[in-house]
C-alpha cells in the first residue's frame, strides 16, 4: 500500500463550522478499499465527509486528490466532485418514480435510452424492487425511499463513494445482505473507494476493511480490519 498513490489525502486540515471544529493531521484513503468513519453524534463525521467531498472549503491545510495538491491548484474541486458520489444523511425530496429517478442518475453515461432501461429495471429486480417501479416515491415508506437512493452508486462511474449513515439497521435483511456483497464487489474490481459514516460500527457486515474512530473533530483511532478468508478446518485423522 505504501507505494501506492492515495485516492485522497489530507494534511493539517482545519474546519471550523458551527461552532464545531475538526482538525486533522493526516489522513489517506487508498483506492479498492471501504473505510468506515466512527463516532457518536456530533463528533465531526459529517463535516468530515463534507471537506473528503469537496462540500467545504477548508480554513487550513492541503487536500491532495489521486495525487494532486489543491492548494497549488493542481485539480479542480468542480471537476473531482464529478467523480464523487455522496449520499447525505437528510432524506432528498424525490418527486418521480424509482424508475425516473434511477434513469435521471444514467444520463450522466454516454449509453442508449433502452440501454440505461435495462440496467435499471435489471438492478430493480435483482434488489425486488421491480414492483413498486412507477410508484410515486412520496407515497413510499423511508425505508424503500434510502433502498433507491442507495441503489444509484451501482449506476455511477465515481472513483469515490460517501454514504452518511446507510441506515442499514432500518433496512430488511435480504436487502442488505445483497447490497453489501454488490457495494463490496464493485469496490474491489473497479478499484474505487468508499467511505461510510455510522455511530455504531459496521465491522459485523465482513464489508469494513479500515475504520476511522473520530471523537471531538479529532481521529483517535485507526483499526485496520481488513478481509480475510475463512479458513476451513480439517478434521483430525481416525486413528486405528
Amino acid at each position: 500500500m505504501s507505494e501506492q498513490t492515495p485516492l485522497l489525502q489530507l494534511e493539517n486540515v482545519k474546519l471550523k463550522k458551527h461552532n464545531q471544529t475538526v482538525e486533522i493531521y493526516t489522513s489517506k484513503l487508498f483506492p479498492g478499499l471501504i473505510y468506515q468513519i466512527q463516532g457518536p453524534n456530533g463528533s465531526g463525521k459529517t463535516i468530515l465527509l463534507d471537506i473528503f467531498a469537496h462540500e467545504q472549503k477548508i480554513d487550513e491545510g492541503t487536500i491532495y486528490f489521486d495525487g494532486k495538491s489543491g492548494a497549488k491548484k493542481q485539480y479542480s474541486s468542480k471537476i473531482v466532485k464529478r467523480l464523487i458520489t455522496y449520499i447525505r444523511q437528510d432524506e432528498r425530496v424525490y418527486k418521480n418514480t424509482p424508475l425516473a429517478t434511477l434513469l435521471h442518475v444514467m444520463k450522466s453515461k454516454k449509453v442508449s435510452s433502452a440501454v440505461g432501461y435495462k440496467k435499471v429495471m435489471e438492478l430493480l429486480e435483482d434488489f425486488a424492487l421491480q414492483p413498486i417501479a412507477n410508484q410515486k416515491m412520496k407515497h413510499l415508506s423511508s425505508g424503500t425511499r434510502k433502498k433507491i437512493e442507495l441503489l444509484t452508486v451501482f449506476l455511477q462511474d465515481s472513483k469515490l463513494i460517501i454514504i452518511d449513515d446507510p441506515a442499514f439497521d432500518s433496512l430488511d435483511d435480504f436487502f442488505v445482505k445483497k447490497y453489501v456483497k454488490v457495494l463490496q464487489k464493485s469496490i474491489k474490481q473497479d478499484n474505487r473507494t468508499l467511505v461510510l459514516a455510522s455511530p455504531q460500527s459496521l465491522a459485523r457486515l465482513r464489508l469494513i476493511d479500515i475504520t476511522l474512530v473520530i471523537h471531538k473533530g479529532h481521529i483517535i483511532r485507526v483499526e485496520k480490519t481488513y478481509q480475510r478468508k475463512t479458513q476451513t478446518h480439517r478434521k483430525p485423522p481416525i486413528k486405528r
